[in-house]
């Protein structure tokens, strides 16, 4: 059978799990990508668009004669998903599906879509197959459980989930071949060693899906030889400078971490970077991490206020705490990413100059700031409905997929001109020398407005001057491949 898949904006693991599985099933796969280099959070340029224009997506589509059309969407692409989803619509006569966070959030909702034929909860793989089997005999699939389908009357067949993949080791590992060419992959290569999160921040998309499988164990890591046959493969092909490892929390199993450092160091030695948090950061995990090849770390801290944390987080870290994990990561010659959001309920813009402190005290190597994005049903979504800081219209947008954590405030927020400031000059704050700081200071009791907008344009290259430089050169070269890729 002959799947088409579409994604928008950058390199997707999920995605390329489902490529790999199926084609390790037989399958002929195909992938539509649109980098969505105009409209993406950072940059606001749509005549960027241009060269990856909708004529050339169904062009190639139409090409492929696809047997099944699939969709993958994170909430901030649900919009831009849909939208080109309904196109598709127009053009074929073929069953059309959609997945990920946004429609496992809100089924729903995304279910009354009438550009989708059924929809995919939770994971894909086994209900990917299992559908295509289907087609591929003409028989009925309106009973395969993860799927919610609608049948030729209209009725919509609400299917229970399946069991989770217990053994990740079962799966081929992700493929990347597709998206290489398009020219979206980094000179850091991403790679997952784990699904789920042991931790439950109330703002995380995590904290849905660990009660959607409260049952189950939600948290399942691959054994080190079957990542690092991944990892000697994509070594061999692609030839990168490091790693990124997007485990929600890379080094929570010191175990498997002494495991890994031992063969990576032996097959790979190559630096990598991955996340940690202020209870994980422990000396007995970072001499292993650092042992490994390991050279930056990003680590959520969100607030400097210990009442927000708290309070509203779920994240019951001292700032003493904070900043002796910072300090050992530091002592370990380790670069350090801290990230904080702005734009809680509650928050003051005491409680911001408090993570502007606390960020200072840390002495990261770079800092990510965001603003508070309230992700479907998630618990500090629900709180924001329940106590009135977010109205039934915003959360309505947020369904449809409007705005994103990089530059929109839905909440009814009484300081809603200090979040965009504060998360404007965060990242630069603990850069500039002692004297300029209050400068800086005099600058947030400014207008939000252009000069704001210019700091925070400051922070991106900072943040890591050589990716930052190796990106934008790789824009043309992406462009480029893209438009080839289409044409093809």
């Amino acid at each position: 059978m002959r799947v088409l898949f579409y994604y928008r904006g950058g390199e997707h693991i999920g995605l390329e799990s489902l490529i790999s599985y199926l084609k390790s099933k037989g399958h002929e796969v195909e992938l539509i990508f649109d980098p969505g280099l105009g409209d993406n959070g950072f940059l606001d340029i749509p005549i960027l668009n241009k060269f990856c224009n909708d004529q050339l997506v169904i062009e190639k589509a139409i090409r492929f004669r696809p047997d099944l059309i699939a969709f993958c969407s994170i909430t901030n692409l649900y919009s831009a998903i849909t939208k080109i989803a309904k196109k598709f619509k127009e053009v074929f006569d073929v069953p059309i599906i959609i997945g990920g966070i946004h429609p496992t959030s809100l089924p729903e909702e995304v279910i009354k879509e009438d550009c989708y034929d059924m929809l995919c909860v939770g994971e894909g793989e086994e209900a990917l197959e299992e559908l295509l089997q289907r087609l591929k005999e003409k028989s009925s699939y309106a009973d395969i459980k993860n799927l919610w389908v609608k049948d030729g009357s209209g009725k919509i067949h609400r299917n229970p989930k399946r069991l989770l993949i217990k053994s990740l080791d079962t799966l081929p590992p992700p493929d990347k071949t597709l998206f290489h060419k398009y020219g979206v992959l980094t000179s850091r290569l991403m790679v997952m060693t784990a699904r789920g999160c042991p931790f439950t921040c109330t703002y995380c998309v995590n904290s849905f899906r660990n009660e959607l499988y409260s049952s189950e164990k939600y948290l399942r890591q691959r054994s080190v030889p079957n990542v690092m046959e991944e990892l000697i493969h994509l070594k061999n092909t692609y030839n990168p400078k490091g790693f990124r490892f997007e485990d929600d929390v890379f080094a929570y199993n010191v175990k498997w971490l002494r495991e890994f450092k031992e063969v990576y160091r032996q097959h790979i030695n190559l630096p990598f970077h991955c996340y940690v948090t202020p209870s994980t950061a422990k000396d007995s995990v970072l001499k292993e991490l650092k042992e490994a090849g390991c050279s930056s770390v990003s680590m959520g801290i969100q607030s400097g206020s210990v009442e927000i944390r708290k309070k509203l987080l779920n994240r019951n870290h001292s700032d003493e705490s904070i900043i002796l994990a910072a300090q050992r990561i530091k002592k370990y010659k380790i670069k350090l990413n801290t990230e904080f959001i702005f734009g809680f309920p509650e928050e003051t813009p005491a409680d911001m100059f408090k993570s502007l402190e606390l960020n200072d005290q840390l002495s990261a190597h770079s800092t990510s700031s965001f603003i508070f994005y309230p992700y479907p049903q998630t618990y500090l979504a629900k709180y924001c409905l329940e106590k009135g800081y977010l109205s039934d219209d915003n959360y309505k947008l947020i369904k449809q997929g409007y705005g994103s954590y990089h530059t929109t405030c839905l909440l009814n927020h009484d300081y809603i001109n200090e979040v965009y400031k504060f998360k404007s000059i965060l990242p630069v704050y603990n850069k500039i020398p002692k004297l300029l700081k209050p400068l800086f200071r005099k600058i947030l009791t400014l207008e939000y407005g252009f000069l704001h907008k210019f700091i925070y344009s400051i922070s991106i290259p900072l943040h890591d001057f050589d990716e930052f430089i190796t990106r934008v050169k790789g824009i043309p070269k992406m462009i480029i491949k893209t438009r080839n890729a289409l044409r093809k």
